[in-house]
């Protein structure tokens, strides 16, 4: 017992005097390095990644890591207000550690802020985002080894192609809003985790463009990560004798024992083909497309082949969206109009409450001046029970209206359009209005896959804009901290692309229209229209699961201009809805003359409806804080006018 007693305090002395003689850890020092966009590019205008890395030469710490850009400014009709992505970072010592950011910066003449804050000290960094920027998209080529296809742009082309590595893609699709093509080329997608695959499926779906590229190595684009992407399933490998016919160009000389993979068509159109082989496939996945080529472009013969660069021009080609639907309006004008409404009151102001409190005072007031005048009961008395009456009335009301009363902290209203693209796809527009009575922070929560989320400008706020802080994760999901004032407001907008398999579709045939719908979704629609140029219809609820086709009379087109009963126009102004919400965001939001419905009035057919229960995609996760959505299903096709037919 004695001897490990000892032993011991041997031991304990031994590390005592190693302790002192041991030079001591330094104070955490750290050193940020920061990279813009891809390989130091991005688009303006557009949101982009910003990898930072930390460097940690001393002692162990935790800290923020905060990154400054700013938001609002002359670009938007709006005072400058900066907005704050924020991060918990715990350092070890001597390590590094890689964070990535997503920012979206409104204008870049204010140089972005980085900075790590801990108990032992802060560290900034200022960055000038000036000389990254490009006024034209971003074009990602992502392939292995030391094989590469050579692909021309053009001299007047203004893109820029960045070459990267696979784990160089962000996780997070709003990162890739910048760029306009991301080619894949002979690599296996093995390594792409989760989260980027979710990112990549986002961006296609938001309007992104992919290619892929064939390779002699077939069996890469057989992997389930690859061929998720795929519009055909490769089975193999065949020679093509000649492509001059590929590239639509005259004089090109024919290429022999060129490589090109086997496979047969899943989904999509072909768009060139060679004795049943696809050789271009293209397919649509919501607002975005993917093109595959079977050819092995970076490989010879195919190198030097004179068709190649015109390929890559075709491939390559922007894409526009000449008819874009109207967006829906959102100011301080349509706010003002909710916030009026008594469905939108109700929510917050316990109005019934309020009026039988005034009226018990007011009566109980009445009373005892009664008294007083008949002289019933002596002054003395009177006066004490309306000193009694008084307090009472002040001391309940507050307990009541304050604390025990029915007014939340505050009403998070959710108006959202949900607008058919195609196969099953939906591009949700929200519009966001934060309504604060108590002074408080707010998290507001955002669903994963959203692809902008931008604070609208308040003229009655004027320079009073106050900071947002982002809180990011690695998956790319994203929370706002909002601090609000008593009874204030703050107004978003906000966009997603997601799968709603509702389809109508609409096909004239003459002075009929024929509408099919076909509801295959988890939702229900009420109270749902079909507006067509001088006529609507009133088609009731859509349940789920619900399939029909009916027919439709259309206005004729050749009615005299004096005809007296002529109506050649959609007019939504007659239309109303029970709720007063409903009413004032139809009128003034999802069909206004400022939003641009009237550049569809006259040559367009309309369908719409309100969604049951919608799911919620933004939320404040408060039972103190009340929220309501209101969601429509809108579809709209253009009809051809007198100058179309000419």
């Amino acid at each position: 017992m004695s001897f490990s007693v000892r032993r011991s305090a041997r031991n304990l002395g031994f590390f005592l005097l190693l302790g002192l003689l041991a030079p001591p850890l330094s104070p955490a020092e750290i050193l940020i390095e920061p990279r813009v966009g891809f390989h130091g590019v991005f688009q303006l205008g557009r949101p982009f990644p910003l990898e930072i890395e930390l460097s940690n030469s001393g002692r162990p710490t935790g800290g923020n890591l905060e990154v400054r850009v700013w938001k609002g400014g002359a670009s938007k009709a709006g005072a400058p207000y900066p907005l704050y992505y924020r991060r918990e970072i715990f350092l070890s010592s001597q390590s590094t550690k890689s964070v990535q950011f997503t920012v979206d910066p409104d204008f870049i003449s204010r140089p972005l802020t980085i900075g790590f804050t801990s108990p032992t000290g802060s560290t900034f960094r200022e960055l000038d985002l000036r000389r990254y920027f490009s006024p034209a998209s971003v074009m990602l080529l992502v392939s292995e080894g030391n094989t590469a296809p050579v692909i021309s742009l053009g001299s007047s082309s203004q893109n820029h192609l960045v070459s990267l590595a696979l784990a160089e893609l962000p996780s997070d699709s709003r990162a890739l809003l910048g760029v306009s093509h991301l080619i894949f080329y002979d690599l296996s997608l093995r390594e792409l985790s989760r989260s980027q695959i979710l990112a990549l499926d986002d961006w296609i779906n938001s309007g992104g463009r992919m290619i892929i590229l064939g390779s002699i190595n077939y069996a890469l684009y057989q992997e389930p990560k690859l061929s998720r992407f795929l519009p055909v399933r490769v089975t193999g490998l065949r020679k093509i004798s000649s492509l001059a016919t590929l590239a639509g160009a005259e004089g090109v000389s024919p290429i022999t024992d060129a490589w090109a993979q086997t496979s047969t068509l899943v989904d999509g159109k072909m768009l060139a083909e060679d004795h049943g082989t696809p050789l271009i496939v293209e397919t649509s996945r919501g607002k975005g497309k993917i093109t595959y080529v079977a050819l092995d472009v970076g490989r010879p013969p195919l190198t030097r082949w004179e068709g190649l660069p015109k390929l890559f021009r075709n491939l390559l080609a922007p894409g526009f969206d000449s008819d874009a639907p109207p967006r829906p309006q959102w100011d301080d004008t349509v706010f003002s109009q909710l916030i009026q409404s008594p469905s939108f009151i109700s929510t917050y102001v316990p109005a019934g409450s309020l009026f039988l409190a005034i009226l018990f005072y007011l009566v109980a007031v009445g009373y005892f001046s009664w008294l007083w005048q008949r002289k019933q009961l002596p002054p003395r008395i009177l006066l004490i029970c309306l000193t009694i009456l008084i307090g009472f009335s002040t001391t309940g009301g507050y307990l009541f209206f304050s604390r025990g009363g029915n007014i939340p902290d505050g009403v998070l209203l959710t108006s959202t359009v949900l607008e058919s693209v195609a196969d099953g796809f939906v591009e949700a527009q929200a519009n966001v209005a934060l309504f604060s009575t108590q002074i408080r922070q707010y998290n507001l929560q955002v669903e994963r896959g959203w692809i902008d989320l931008t604070p609208v400008y308040s003229r009655s706020r004027g320079q009073r804009e106050e900071s947002i802080i982002v809180l990011q994760d690695g998956s790319g999901a994203s929370r706002f901290q909002l601090p609000m004032r008593e009874w204030d407001y703050r107004l978003f907008k906000a966009r997603f692309v997601e799968r709603f398999p509702l389809r109508v579709e609409f096909e004239p045939q003459g002075d009929k229209l024929l509408v099919k719908v076909n509801n295959q979704s988890s939702k229900d629609l009420t109270d749902c229209w079909l507006f067509v140029p001088g006529r609507r219809f009133a088609l009731g609820d859509v349940p789920r699961g619900t399939r029909w086709t009916k027919g439709f009379p259309l206005a004729p087109a050749n009615r005299p201009e004096d005809s007296p009963g002529r109506s050649d126009t959609i007019s939504f102004r007659d239309l109303s809805f029970k709720d007063r919400t409903q009413d004032v965001l139809f009128h003034s939001s999802f069909f206004s003359r400022d939003g641009g419905s009237e550049r569809w009035g006259g040559s367009a057919v309309v369908f719409f409806g309100w969604m049951k229960n919608p799911d919620r995609r933004l939320w404040v996760d408060d039972p103190r804080i009340r929220a309501s959505d209101y969601t429509l299903f809108r579809a709209i096709m253009p009809l051809a006018g007198p100058e179309d037919d000419t």
